[in-house]
C-alpha cells in the first residue's frame, strides 16, 4: 500500500504543477489581450483627436507688409591700437626669455 501513496501523492503534485502552468498560462494571454484592446482604443482614440483637429482648420490667406529692417554690423579694426615704444620694451621685457620658449610668435609682441 505504501508505493500507491507515494504514486498517488506524485500524481497529485504532478497534476497541481500542470493546472499552475495552464492557469499563469491563461492568465498571461488575457493580460496581452487586454494591452491590444487598449492599444487599439489609444489609437482610435488619437485618430478622431487628429481627424477633429484638422476640421477645425481653416486656411486664410493674408499679406504681410513691414517695414525692411536694416542691420548695421560693426567691425572692431584692431590696427588703430598701437603701443608706445617704451610700453612695447616693458611688455617684451614682460614676456623675457621663459616665456619666449613657450609662446608661439617667439615672445615679441609687434
Amino acid at each position: 500500500m505504501w508505493p500507491w501513496a507515494l504514486l498517488l501523492a506524485a500524481a497529485a503534485a504532478g497534476g497541481a504543477y500542470w493546472q499552475g502552468r495552464q492557469d499563469g498560462r491563461s492568465a498571461v494571454e488575457a493580460e496581452a489581450a487586454r494591452d491590444e484592446r487598449l492599444i487599439a482604443q489609444a489609437g482610435q482614440a488619437s485618430a478622431t483627436a487628429a481627424a477633429e483637429a484638422i476640421a477645425r482648420m481653416s486656411v486664410r490667406h493674408t499679406t504681410i507688409r513691414q517695414e525692411v529692417e536694416r542691420e548695421i554690423q560693426v567691425r572692431t579694426e584692431y590696427r588703430d591700437c598701437r603701443h608706445s615704444p617704451e610700453q612695447l620694451q616693458r611688455i617684451n621685457a614682460a614676456l623675457g626669455p621663459a616665456a619666449a620658449g613657450s609662446a608661439a610668435g617667439g615672445g615679441v609682441v609687434p
